[in-house]
């Protein structure tokens, strides 16, 4: 479909195209991959490559959208702010929000893929998939499938693959949302995702009969809100100017100053220590590059967020690389906020440690924190500073004061922890917890929607009706919903592991269908099949193996596997101790113990689960080449 046959439509040339693609590429790749050269230059006391990472990526990729969208040309409309707002909470979600906080102040460096990955891909949405993707005549991506390709298969694969990615992506947001009911209500974990399924029912329900969804773009507005106050008074408390992007430098060297001079007091030991701003140390550069390209080309190709925002049923045509470089704006603007979280988290915390702080008499932010399960010390989460004295009076040399080993965050409340233990007031606190809630339930509902609109498009010809539920739609919202809540409750994987597998199989899967379906117009039906099935394969096949087979995976493909020989014998010996194991509880330490070591070995080449999208997303496009030059005649020449 040709741009000309839409009224209104951005018109960008194939050299805009490209050049744009190029500093995209640059911004989202090159430069921070080089973070380690560029480090060794300091502007206003941030080493070059993080701070560029962290934020000045972040800023480039809102102007490339801009010059894009501005040299693209289109009607423009009168929409406004809201339309981008609601968007804007809909692509940062849980993850986002608690998620990629709590990962970068245990991380460092390596963890700012995930936020630059978001902002990466709305980048690419704005300059490769709105412009055309809102010219066809759909609301969802089952209906671009069916418009594009025809046929029964094509739109059913895709529906099967986007189910299972939903119900990732969806229990992450039930992760997050079930920990902010347990931070309000003081309810055990079990309870609190049973309390986020009703809410999410009963959210999804009542939007779906009374249609529109425009209050949600309040929520993040308040959540900018909530989450630059709290920056503020974490400034204010350290004793810092309350520009929180612009103090955060100094705090960095704060951050090293003070956990070397706990090493000076007994109060920690080098491993414990995590650098901020040295990049590589967690994670390889090819684990961050994996990371950054499933993030990016799963948010460009998520189907919730095409099919709610940049549709031809949401946004008029003119206006849909302009909703996204709104969307992107909005969005990069609470992104450059997450690492000064982090950075002021981390001092908040050493100075906590520093203080002094007897074990036995932990102060509440310690003891509530490890009652809900956020925090461990020494090994113990208890309510109980009785309980945390005695575990730690069984650590050798342990003299009874709180040391920065004896404490282990949980990545996905490390953002309530470390506000508490930091310092912030109860009462924002409490605003800051409910702000996430509402954030959860906004995204998970977006998730749900987007995915029963689409089967409902799939099944009916043309968009389906508003204020409408059949019983289908509710026996699959149901079951996606419980499959969700059971992955949340029962997954050892974090939420940002979660959201980012389920990017990555929407990357691996569904973006080289839709990307060829939208440039070249000899691709059909079997390419888009080939490209869904092969992506689909190749990245389940690791993500799924990894998570829920690691030692059968290893048995199989360990010569692929970077594990050092020590790793390995350490996966021989935990098998041997299991076998040995006599009683239960012995077993199914060994059995966790054995699962967590064949996790960290089961890979292939040291890649991560969602950076399978390497080799995967290749794959797709090959198979979707391939399969099209084979079986698809050329176009007589006129």
């Amino acid at each position: 479909m040709s741009a000309d046959e839409v009224a209104g439509a951005s018109r960008p040339t194939r050299r805009l195209t490209l050049f744009s693609l190029s500093a995209w590429a640059l911004v989202s790749f090159a430069l921070p991959l080089a973070a380690l050269t560029l480090n060794a230059v300091k502007v206003a006391g941030f080493p070059l490559g993080f701070w560029f990472t962290a934020q000045g990526a972040l800023v480039a990729l809102v102007v490339i959208a801009w010059l894009f969208t501005w040299r693209a040309g289109g009607e423009r409309g009168r929409e406004g702010v809201l339309g981008p707002l609601v968007f804007s909470g809909e692509a940062i979600a849980s993850a986002g929000f608690i998620g990629y906080a709590g990962l970068i102040a245990a991380l460092g460096f390596d963890a700012l893929s995930y936020p630059l990955g978001v902002a990466s891909g709305l980048a690419l949405m704005a300059i490769l998939i709105a412009p055309r993707f809102v010219l066809y005549p759909v609301s969802t991506l089952a209906g671009y499938f069916t418009a594009r390709f025809g046929g029964f298969w094509p739109r059913r694969i895709c529906l099967a693959v986007l189910g299972i990615a939903t119900t990732l992506l969806l229990a992450a947001d039930v992760r997050g949302a079930g920990l902010a009911i347990q931070a309000l209500s003081g309810l055990d974990r079990a309870a609190s995702f049973a309390l986020v399924a009703v809410a999410l029912s009963m959210c999804w329900l009542g939007l779906a009969l009374a249609g529109g969804r425009r209050p949600f773009g309040i929520v993040f507005a308040i959540l900018i809100g909530v989450f630059s106050l709290i920056l503020v008074v974490l400034t204010l408390v350290q004793g810092r100017l309350p520009l929180p992007y612009w103090s955060y430098g100094i705090a960095l060297q704060d951050v090293a100053n003070l956990e070397i001079s706990l090493i000076g007091q007994k109060l920690a030991d080098v491993s414990a220590l995590k650098p901020m701003a040295s990049p590589f140390l967690q994670i390889s550069n090819l684990n961050f590059a994996g990371v950054v390209l499933a993030m990016a080309l799963g948010i460009a190709g998520l189907p919730q967020l095409l099919g709610r925002h940049i549709s031809r049923a949401a946004v008029a045509p003119g206006e849909a690389p302009r909703r996204v470089s709104m969307t992107l704006t909005l969005v990069a603007v609470f992104l450059c906020g997450l690492a000064p979280f982090a950075v002021f988290a981390r001092v908040g915390l050493a100075e906590f440690v520093q203080s002094g702080i007897k074990v036995a008499e932990a102060p509440a932010a310690i003891t509530q924190s490890a009652a809900n399960g956020w925090v461990s010390v020494c090994g113990v989460a208890s309510s109980s500073p009785a309980d945390l004295a005695a575990a730690c009076a069984k650590v050798g040399g342990h003299k009874g004061m709180l040391r920065l080993q004896d404490l282990r965050f949980d990545n996905d409340a490390y953002v309530f922890a470390a506000s508490l233990i930091a310092g912030v007031p109860d009462m924002l606190w409490l605003a800051l917890v409910s702000a996430a809630l509402v954030a959860a339930l906004v995204a998970g509902n977006a998730l749900l929607a987007g995915f029963l609109a689409a089967d409902a498009e799939a099944r009916r010809s043309g968009p389906p009706a508003r204020r409408k539920l059949d019983l289908r739609s509710v026996a699959l919202g149901i079951l996606l919903l419980l499959g969700s809540v059971t992955l949340a409750a029962l997954s050892p994987a974090d939420l940002v592991a979660l959201a980012s597998e389920g990017l990555a199989l929407i990357a691996a899967s569904i973006f080289p269908p839709v990307v060829m379906g939208l440039f070249w117009r000899r691709f059909g039906a079997r390419g888009a099949v080939a490209a869904l099935l092969t992506g689909f394969a190749v990245a389940g096949a690791y993500i799924f193996g990894v998570r829920l087979a690691p030692l059968w995976m290893f048995d199989l493909t360990g010569a692929l596997s970077n594990a050092p020989p020590s790793a390995v014998r350490k996966l021989v010996d935990l098998r041997a101790a299991l076998e040995g194991a006599s009683d239960s509880g012995a077993r199914m330490q060994a059995q966790m113990a054995l699962y967590e070591q064949a996790v960290n070995v089961a890979n292939w080449w040291g890649l991560r689960p969602a950076a399978s999208v390497l080799f995967a997303v290749p794959s797709a496009f090959c198979a979707g080449i391939l399969v099209t030059l084979l079986t698809v005649p050329r176009a007589p020449q006129a």
